[in-house]
Order: C-alpha cells, then structure tokens, then sequence
C-alpha cells in the first residue's frame, strides 16, 4: 500500500521539533517557532513511457507550544507549498497548491493525533474538470494511522498516480 506523501513530511517535521524540545530547558513555556524551507524533486512514479517527476517546493512555518513543565502539547504547522508533478518525456505538467493549518496534539510529550486542515492537493484538467481532490479536514491518529474524522473530499492517495498518468500523457 501507497502511503499517504503527507505522512513523510510530518515525520520531518515531528522528527526537527522533537530534537529541538529534547534541547530546550526544562522551564520554557513560551513557543519555538521554526520555518522549514523546501525544494526538492523526486521520481513520484512509472506510467507508460514515462516517469512522472515532482517538485516540491515552500515554506513550514512551524510553532511547538508546551505545558508549564515544559512538556509539548501542541504544534501548528503552517503550509504553502506547491507540488508540480511533470511528464519526464514531454514536459507536460501539473500544479496544485498544498496550504493550510496542521495541528499536532500531544499526549504525554508524544505526537497523537494530526488535523490536516487546508487544501493538500487539487487537480483539475482541461476538458475533464476536477479529477482529484484532497482538502478540507482530516484528522489522523498518528499511533494506528486510523482516520478519526473526515470532512471534505478526500481521494486516496493512491489514486493519484493513475491520475497523473492520465493527466499528463
């Protein structure tokens, strides 16, 4: 099974504000606040003929609060990236902005539960219209991975590359 292209930033994420709670003084109570710059480009996927390349690019403007002990509570991840997604052979390509609110609830100084919040992914096609979307909210448990709410539409992520394949052909 595909997982979610999401989950892979939020563990950077978590990943980065964990180290910087493990070096904070026990007695902090004000938030850290962090940007996370991104631009990177991978292989997303084969279709036939081609390799569908993405480039993802932006800014996490991340703040990590804690309790008067100094234990994490809660993050809020602020969002504006643009994924574009481009037929290796061709050039063809697709965008779709990717912002929004992310709040991460802690328990017990751990990460439990994520609220997507925002626009992830939105494609539509000339001719076709809207062929994928994934907006709205959609709150995880980060221990199973079980979705505890969902409002909006939401396709799977593992439809998408079909889509793209179709899209950029």
């Amino acid at each position: 099974m595909k997982r979610n292209p999401y989950f892979r930033l939020l563990r950077l994420v978590l990943l980065t504000l964990m180290l910087l709670a493990a070096a904070s003084p026990a007695f902090a109570t004000k938030p850290e606040f962090t940007t996370i710059s991104i631009d990177e480009m991978t292989e997303f996927g084969e279709c036939d003929g081609f390799a569908v390349i993405e480039h993802l690019e932006g800014t996490i403007k991340v703040s990590l609060h804690f309790d008067q002990a100094g234990t994490p509570v809660m993050e809020i991840n602020r969002i504006r990236l643009r994924h574009t997604f481009t037929n290796s052979e061709t050039g063809a390509s697709l965008f779709t902005p990717d912002v929004g609110v992310d709040k991460v609830e802690f328990s017990q100084g751990e990460p439990a539960t994520v609220a997507v919040i925002g626009l992830v992914g939105r494609f539509v096609v000339p001719g076709e219209g809207l062929v994928f979307a994934h907006m709205g909210i959609i709150v995880f448990d980060l221990n199973t991975g079980e979705v505890l709410h969902v409002g909006g539409p939401h396709d799977d992520f593992e439809d998408l590359l079909p889509v793209l394949c179709s899209a950029l052909d």
